[in-house]
């Protein structure tokens, strides 16, 4: 039992490391997209905080990295029904960013084809 414990934690630990990654992925190419001026930040939430570099760096960055590491010491301690949940919604977050990354992709072909 605690190998099969020890292998979903480490599938959580791969899971938010990948989150953690396309997230910073989702806020580079977006300051990307958004330097060209053919593009703006469609969430009304972050319009304000991607304006501002150290605010965005913060909550894009730093927030997220503290969380995973809670998330992450938090891990060895946990039963297997809560690593699973933590498993879950890891994967979903991995998902919805993998749809945006797809997007900036498609954005970037985009200006690409405009010859921007």
């Amino acid at each position: 039992m605690s190998i099969l414990k020890n292998d979903t934690v480490l599938c959580t630990k791969k899971r938010l490391f990948l989150l953690f990654m396309l997230n910073m992925s989702d806020w580079v190419c977006t300051l990307a997209l958004l330097s060209t001026g053919y593009f703006e930040e469609a969430n009304p939430l972050m319009r304000s905080v991607i304006a501002s570099p150290v605010l965005g760096f913060a909550l894009k960055i730093l927030l997220p990295l503290a969380f995973i590491l809670f998330a992450l010491s938090k891990a060895k301690d946990a039963d297997k029904g809560q690593v699973l949940v933590s498993n879950n919604i890891a994967l979903f977050g991995v998902a919805v960013y993998l749809l945006l990354n797809m997007y900036h992709i498609v954005c970037f072909a985009m200006l690409y084809i405009i010859g921007y």
